[in-house]
């Protein structure tokens, strides 16, 4: 009896097990789309990048919101400890900044305005305004891209011009928030190289005054004494990265309105390199740029020698020329120590590309002269 019984379940789960694969196989045919594997492999594909970019806007979103906080925070406490050194009503007045979330509100407190609101101690520069409201803002009040990256901009260079008017005199107290400083500087230019991300691909560059005007901001915060402080190699690594990306829009750009972009785009490199933290390695980079240019021109040279063709990227090599004119303008008004080897390097790709690039090699040679020990 215990035999049968024991046959009797063996059997019940072998059934059980032959019409679980019956229905596997049964919604794995009705699942399978009409174009076959290819598609569904294609289609399964684009639901699962939609839901990565989905948690990497809620991811992005929680850090923006944390950060706004904390921007909150640190100001609140700064007005504390300057209160007795400010005007009556003058700590409200910032603290208003940050918690406003409507541009129109903003724009008196933003540098945008020029109503009696720019009476304040607090040092906000002066600059053009972003729109205030995004097109049928009482329907859609965040879904148009523009606005949110306008929105963005603003609020972020917002925090670190009320921040530059307070630590004039509670300078020690940013030693312990650097972190906040530096990410808030990280977020800020994003959203400068976003703009021009955009103006690569063909969308025209808006409010350019204000692109400028948020560059000079970063340069303002980075070169003030204390903000070293609480910067992770997290954060430089962020920054540099940030000005690899706008050298490489600078070189590569090619659209129609490129002139126009080229000059607010090198405007706003040039005033980076004017803070006293980002020179040095902005100026190395810069460098690096024009010798990986030297050494793919050279290459270009040794090809057409052996097949008698002259393949060149015209567009790279032409806009090379604004990367010059950074150096030059840098070089004038710089104390900084630039790496000798780059230098050293310059001059031998330099006596290389005579011949063949008289130009560009005369103004290699010129950075070097300019950038060489003891020439100052």
């Amino acid at each position: 009896m215990e035999e049968k019984a024991a046959s009797c379940r063996q059997g019940a789960v072998s059934w059980y097990i032959r019409v679980s694969r019956l229905a596997l196989a049964v919604a794995v045919i009705k699942s399978r789309p009409s174009g076959g594997a290819r598609q569904f492999a294609e289609s399964l594909a684009d639901r699962l990048r939609l839901q990565d970019e989905s948690w990497r806007s809620k991811a992005q979103g929680l850090h923006d919101d944390l950060l706004h906080l904390r921007q909150e925070l640190l100001l609140t406490r700064l007005m504390f400890k300057t209160r007795s050194n400010t005007e009556p009503g003058q700590g409200q007045e910032i603290a208003k900044v940050l918690s406003q979330d409507d541009p129109q509100q903003l724009k008196g407190d933003s540098g945008c305005d020029t109503d009696n609101s720019s009476q304040t101690h607090i040092n906000i520069a002066k600059g053009p305004c972003l729109p205030p409201t995004p097109p049928n803002s009482q329907n859609f009040p965040l879904q148009d891209r523009q606005w949110r990256q306008d929105h963005r901009l603003l609020k972020h260079m917002q925090f670190l011009q009320c921040l530059s008017g307070l630590r004039r005199v509670c300078e020690s107290s940013l030693c312990r928030d650097g972190d906040v400083v530096w990410d808030s500087v990280v977020q800020l230019l994003d959203s400068v190289v976003e703009v021009f991300r955009q103006a690569h691909v063909g969308q025209p560059l808006l409010h350019p005054e204000q692109l400028h005007h948020a560059t000079q901001v970063v340069a303002q915060t980075l070169s003030r004494g204390g903000t070293r402080h609480g910067c992770s190699v997290q954060h430089f690594s962020k920054v540099e990265n940030l000005l690899k990306e706008m050298i490489s829009l600078l070189l590569t750009n090619q659209q129609l309105h490129a002139v126009s972009v080229h000059e607010v785009l090198s405007e706003c490199l040039l005033a980076l390199g004017g803070s006293c933290v980002l020179r040095t390695p902005f100026i190395q980079l810069l460098m690096s740029e024009i010798l990986q240019l030297a050494q793919q021109l050279w290459e270009t040279c040794e090809r057409s020698r052996e097949e008698l063709q002259h393949p060149m990227d015209w567009i790279h090599y032409q806009n090379s020329f604004y990367v010059f004119w950074l150096l030059e303008q840098l070089a004038q008004n710089t104390n900084c120590n630039v790496n000798q080897e780059l230098v050293i390097d310059l001059e031998t790709k330099a006596f290389t590309l005579a011949d063949e690039f008289p130009l560009f090699s005369l103004y290699m040679w010129r950075i070097c002269g300019l950038f060489r020990v003891g020439h100052q």
